[in-house]
């Protein structure tokens, strides 16, 4: 008999996660059912004090904003989570990657990076706190809408770490690109992957932020919360239908495509890229070493780096800091610069050049 793929074993280890993880939910939210017994008691209660004891879930039903998928509110389970421990602390362990991340032996461990990613901020966390939220909130907190300041430190927290250390978050620590990354099956089967292609899925994503924010300007309110995918498969839950099949979907092309959620639609990576571009933000750079072969370009799944006739284009927007281009180069010709008007740019050509 042969010996299983290493994806399929990928496969099956995620099934099992999610099986397990959602029976201890389920299990968790057992401590409730002994309250549905007594169905006497609770009619002559009924138009007494029915919800008196229970103003804080009246409370959590209406702030569809932050507490339904950050866990923040006043009265919500901020503290219980403590939400703002958890995201500081992934901030710092994002730092901690990204200035340790030249290192090969950090390099290899990027694999369990993802998986705790997955298990400890998907499944026992349920995806929550999730940068994505955390991104609207801010936009819904600047339109003077009654947010939590803790559900918008997440995102504003990335901004900084990313300048000083590249998109480590995306490529390390993000529990919704790290479920596409750990079922996608290399194979055969190569699209999208050309520099043309690239600029399309950047353009739809700038179409999908615009849409976004203009939602969010027009309703006022958090509609992505009701649909997200992510919330379905970590939680297993999903009250409308169209988030179950857009996990489908989401699941589908994660197997054929390489994080196709990251690259067609998140916000949050676009943004992330954007900031690469500030002068001083870090970046991968050509250090003159470069003989202008496909090392880097074969290595790179994300296709920050494509090929253009005899030379390959990395693209720092895209790069989400995996390593993999820096590790497998036999020429030690890519290394971490500050993006600076000489040499390093957001956008390189990796051939061989003379620096000043």
């Amino acid at each position: 008999m042969k010996a299983c793929p290493k994806a399929v074993v990928k496969v099956l280890i995620l099934t099992s996660l999610l099986l397990n993880f959602s029976i201890l939910r389920a299990i968790s939210q057992d401590d409730f059912s002994p309250y549905e017994e007594n169905t006497e008691q609770t009619e002559q209660l009924k138009h007494e004090d029915e919800f008196e004891s229970f103003e804080e879930f009246e409370s959590f039903e209406q702030s569809n904003i932050a507490v339904e998928t950050v866990c923040i509110g006043e009265k919500g389970c901020c503290k219980k989570d403590r939400t703002v421990v958890w995201v500081l602390s992934i901030l710092a362990l994002t730092l901690l990657i990204g200035f340790l991340v030249k290192y090969p032996a950090i390099r290899n461990l990027r694999g369990i990076f993802l998986i705790a990613s997955v298990v400890v901020l998907g499944f026992y966390k349920g995806g929550c706190p999730c940068p994505i939220s955390s991104f609207q909130n801010v936009i819904l907190g600047v339109l003077g809408v009654d947010t939590h300041w803790k559900s918008m430190i997440w995102f504003i927290g990335l901004i900084p770490v990313t300048y000083l250390v590249g998109r480590v978050y995306c490529g390390w620590l993000c529990h919704l690109g790290a479920i596409q990354e750990l079922i996608h099956l290399p194979g055969k089967i190569k699209i999208l992957q050309t520099e043309k292609s690239q600029k399309i899925m950047r353009l739809v994503r700038i179409v999908i932020l615009v849409v976004l924010v203009v939602q969010l300007v027009t309703t006022r309110t958090n509609i992505f919360i009701h649909y997200d995918p992510f919330k379905v498969a970590f939680n297993m839950i999903g009250v409308h239908t169209l988030s179950w099949i857009l996990l489908g979907l989401l699941l589908v092309s994660s197997v054929f495509i390489y994080r196709p959620f990251c690259k067609t639609v998140c916000p949050i990576g676009l943004i992330l890229g954007w900031v690469n571009k500030i002068p001083g933000a870090r970046v991968i750079g050509n250090n003159g070493k470069c003989v202008g072969c496909k090392t880097c370009n074969n290595e790179c799944k994300i296709r920050a780096i494509t090929r253009d006739e005899k030379f390959s284009k990395l693209d720092n927007q895209e790069c989400i800091v995996c390593g993999e281009c820096i590790g497998s180069c036999h020429k030690n010709a890519l290394s971490l610069f500050r993006n600076n008007k000489k040499n390093h740019h957001d956008q390189i050509k990796c051939e061989r050049l003379e620096l000043e």
